[in-house]
């Protein structure tokens, strides 16, 4: 016995062809949706990517550079390490200065000698306050150097890493990254007394 199905969008009884329709409607949305699994896949890496990035920006360092409680000096150039110990936070047990003393004088140049790893880079880093120690302190003449403005600091001294980096831009704009108020002269200056005039 036949029987027939209203299609109340229609006003009418199904045909053949809205079958077939349906079948096909079906049939192609199943291989849409079998499609979908690699683009879900790069979604859900954006949208871990996506955290990552937020974490960062809205982490709150524990070192700022504008603290209002900070005070304005001039480096007159001693630098004074006082029993400082210090592990990076990436390693808490492994110790690379430990209850570390000394004076770097004014007017001096001094040289720090050592194997890999024996926390020369670290003295260094320290007093541009890229970390604070974990016990002692470290003086900027006659003033603790977490007391004094961090930003105004880093202008006063300059430090060239082991493995520079530069950014994907030109070298002048890598350099005004130091110095965003330095002339093109100033830079060409720069560049010569690093001797890297030449190669630039």
């Amino acid at each position: 016995m036949d029987q027939e199905f209203w299609n109340h969008a229609f006003g009418r009884t199904y045909t053949s062809g809205d079958i077939i329709s349906v079948f096909f409607g079906v049939f192609f949305g199943m291989i849409a949706m079998g499609g979908l699994g690699p683009n879900i896949t790069g979604l859900a890496q954006a949208k871990a990517a996506g955290k990552k990035a937020f974490d960062v920006i809205d982490r709150v360092p524990q070192i700022q550079i504008d603290e209002p409680s900070a005070v304005s000096h001039k480096l007159q150039g001693e630098i004074r390490f006082d029993r400082v110990n210090f592990h990076y936070p990436s390693r808490p047990d492994q110790c690379v200065l430990k209850d570390f003393s000394w004076t770097f004088e004014k007017g001096k140049t001094t040289a720090i000698v050592g194997p890999s790893g024996s926390g020369k880079s670290t003295i260094v880093q320290l007093i541009e306050r890229f970390y604070d120690p974990s016990d002692g302190e470290i003086w900027v003449d006659d003033k603790k150097l977490k007391s004094v403005k961090l930003r105004e600091m880093r202008s006063q001294i300059g430090y060239v890493g082991q493995e520079p980096i530069l950014f994907n831009t030109s070298i002048m704009k890598n350099v005004l990254l130091g110095r965003p108020e330095a002339t093109a002269s100033e830079v060409e200056q720069a560049l010569k007394s690093t001797n890297a005039w030449d190669f630039v």
